[in-house]
Order: structure tokens, then C-alpha cells, then sequence
């Protein structure tokens, strides 16, 4: 297939457009937690940012420097996220992400209802019920679900080493990871958000190439798998439905009941397990993860992502334009609503008072950072 110009062109506005949404990302993370040097930081980011991707660009290293730095980084990284979580009292944070999950695991493991407890600021929990699950072993085995963070570094790594071909590509995206002040103040709080995604963004490269490159027939660990990451996080409705309904509108009769059995009887237990304990109805309808994260915006601009990424699905081609879409989509979600707290609560109270939760803007930061890797090396995106 022949590439024009104008689609060059195009294609090169979008690499942009990605990378200067990674930016400004980063940047509201500065202002926000910069404290008395946030203007100072933000221009050293802006400007140095910059400057370094194009020595990155510009010079060319062994292959065995690039892999060497490569897999340092990860082995680096990933003990210094361990002892960080460790030597960090998760009390003393003012985020509360940790302790929602550890109260939702604690409640399942006591046969308790697990959305009318309050954790340690005295909120409820929003997390959908697979999440906890994952959030289980490192609870168990550690004594703190901030483990996961450190094993989901892991899984994005691994994933980076999967999609790309080279080192210098590999690592390009590493360093935009560890180099992102949004991803630094999750691992340093605990919070489990970024991680979801990253499990989110794995499910996508796996499902793109069980149901497009192996065309299996049968995709009935695709549809298991499938309802139990929509059961992490309502949002993740998006890139599922970029990556799987296409697909799914292709399948005969027989397969489409099939599919659709499997992810029911998938939800539906694992639903199950979790509300078999809420005492009432009453209780299910003002305690429960489904209202609490369906609350953060008008229904009826939920309804219109969905409504796009149903579109979407029916124009992607490749796994970069699956990657690409899910983390702008995402992206625009949140930024929609962070635009009406703004005109509603005014930009004081919605970003230096916490009215607004900056960390949401993280739902798109795996997606972004495979899409800039794709987008700035060798027209990846062309390839698959």
C-alpha cells in the first residue's frame, strides 16, 4: 500500500498532537505538585523535554547501550518502586486509592459487603470488583496492594518490549514513562490507577492479535478475559469497544451467542461474589462502585464517547490506530469534565484544591506513551 504525502502529513500532525497532550499531562502534575517551585519546574520541563528528544534522535549508540540501559532501567526501577512503597506510610498520603482497594479486599475476604465501608479519609470505594481481585496477592503476600504498581511497571515493560523493534525504540518509551512526573506521583501514592490501564492496554495487544493476526474462530478466553477487564473500570468500555466490536459484528450467529454467553456468565459471577453480601437494596443503590464512577460527568456525554468509540471500531486497521484512539478518546473523557469544573468551580479550587482528580488524565498515559513510540520511530504505525 502506497503512503501519499498528504497522509504523511497527517499522520505527522497526530504524533504531535499526542505528544503535546503527554506534555501538558506532565505539566498539570508540576503545577499542581511542584509546590514552591512549580513555575520554575514547568519551564525546565517545557524547555528540557524537548531538547532532549532530539539528542535522543539525533544520536545513534550500540545496540548493546540501548539494551544495557534498557534493562537496567526496569531492574533500577522496579526496586526503587518496591522500597519507595515500602518506606511510604500510605496513612499519611492524602489520596486514597490504596486504601479503597485495601478496604474492598479486606471486606471480601470477611464475607462483608465491600462499598459502604470507609477507608482512611473517610470515603467509600469506587473500585469495580476485578480490580480488587488483582489487587488480592500483593495484599496477601506483601501486605500492601501498592505492590501491584511495581509488578504493572513490569507488565508495561514487557509490553514495550513486545510492540517495539529495536532498543532505542524500547527504551525511548521507558525513559517517557520513568520521565513522567503523572506516572512518578502514582507510584509514590499508591494508587492503582495507571496500573489498570497498563493491564488494559496489555488485554488490547493481546486481543488484537488473537482475533486479527491468529484469526482464531473461537474466541471464548477473549470474551472471559473481556468482561472481567470491564469489570476493573467503567472507562475501560472504550478501548474495548475499539478493539473488540468490529470483530465481533463479523462473527456469525452462532459465535456472536456464544461470545456473549461466556462474557454474561463472566460478569455475572464474578457480580455475584461481590453484592451476594449488601444488606438491602437500599444500601446496593447509595453504596455501589457503578454509581460513584458513572457520577463524574453527564450521562449524556458518556453515552456520545460511547457512541464514538462504537464508530471507531468500525475505522481502525491496525493495532496503532486501536492504541492511538483509545488513549485520545480517553483522554478527551477526561478533559471535558476537567473544562466544566473549571467553569464551574474556577481553576483554584478545581486543581490547587482537589476539586477535580488529576490522576484521571492517567486512563489515557499507557496508550499515549505506546502511541508516541509508534508514531516518532520508523512509521510504526504502518507496520502493523
Amino acid at each position: 500500500m502506497e503512503i501519499t504525502k498528504s497522509d504523511k502529513d497527517i499522520q505527522g500532525v497526530k504524533d504531535y498532537i499526542v505528544l503535546f497532550i503527554y506534555i501538558v499531562i506532565n505539566s498539570l502534575f508540576i503545577i499542581k505538585y511542584g509546590e514552591n517551585y512549580n513555575i520554575p519546574l514547568l519551564v525546565f520541563y517545557v524547555v528540557a523535554f524537548p531538547v532532549f528528544g532530539l539528542l535522543y534522535f539525533k544520536i545513534n549508540l550500540r545496540t548493546v547501550v540501548y539494551k544495557s540501559l534498557f534493562f537496567s532501567g526496569i531492574f533500577c526501577f522496579f526496586f526503587i518502586s518496591i522500597y519507595l512503597n515500602y518506606i511510604t506510610d500510605g496513612n499519611s498520603l492524602n489520596v486514597d486509592r490504596w486504601s479503597a482497594l485495601e478496604v474492598g479486599i479486606k471486606a471480601i475476604l470477611n464475607g462483608e459487603y465491600p462499598y459502604n465501608i470507609p477507608d482512611h479519609m473517610r470515603r467509600e470505594s469506587s473500585n469495580l470488583p476485578v480490580l480488587i481481585i488483582i489487587g488480592m496477592p500483593f495484599y496477601l503476600l506483601f501486605g500492601s496492594v501498592g505492590y501491584l504498581q511495581s509488578f504493572c511497571f513490569l507488565l508495561f515493560s514487557y509490553l514495550v518490549f513486545k510492540i517495539f523493534n529495536n532498543y532505542k525504540e524500547r527504551l525511548a518509551v521507558l525513559l517517557l514513562l520513568l520521565l513522567s512526573p503523572a506516572y512518578l506521583w502514582e507510584v509514590y501514592v499508591k494508587s492503582d490507577l495507571f496500573s489498570n490501564f497498563i493491564i488494559i492496554a496489555g488485554f488490547t495487544y493481546l486481543v488484537w492479535g488473537k482475533l486479527n493476526v491468529k484469526k482464531i474462530s473461537k474466541p471464548d478466553l477473549v470474551s472471559f478475559l473481556a468482561a472481567l477487564v470491564m469489570l476493573t473500570r467503567i472507562s475501560s468500555v472504550i478501548p474495548l469497544i475499539i478493539a473488540l466490536l468490529k470483530k465481533f459484528w463479523g462473527f456469525n450467529l452462532k459465535e456472536k451467542i456464544r461470545f456473549a454467553l461466556v462474557f454474561i456468565l463472566t460478569a455475572g459471577v464474578v457480580i455475584y461474589i461481590f453484592f451476594q453480601n449488601v444488606p438491602d437494596l437500599n444500601t446496593f443503590i447509595k453504596h455501589n462502585p457503578f454509581m460513584i464512577q458513572g457520577a463524574k460527568q453527564p450521562l449524556f456525554l458518556s453515552i456520545l464517547y460511547i457512541v464514538i468509540a462504537v464508530f471507531l471500531s468500525f475505522k481502525v486497521k491496525s493495532f496503532y490506530e486501536v492504541i492511538y484512539w483509545s488513549g485520545m478518546l480517553l483522554f478527551v473523557c477526561v478533559f471535558v469534565a476537567f473544562l466544566i469544573y473549571i467553569a464551574e468551580y474556577g481553576y483554584t479550587d478545581t486543581v490547587i484544591n482537589s476539586f477535580f482528580d488529576l490522576s484521571f488524565f492517567n486512563m489515557s498515559m499507557p496508550f499515549l506513551l505506546i502511541s508516541i513510540g509508534y508514531g516518532f520511530f520508523k512509521n510504526n504505525h504502518l507496520r502493523q
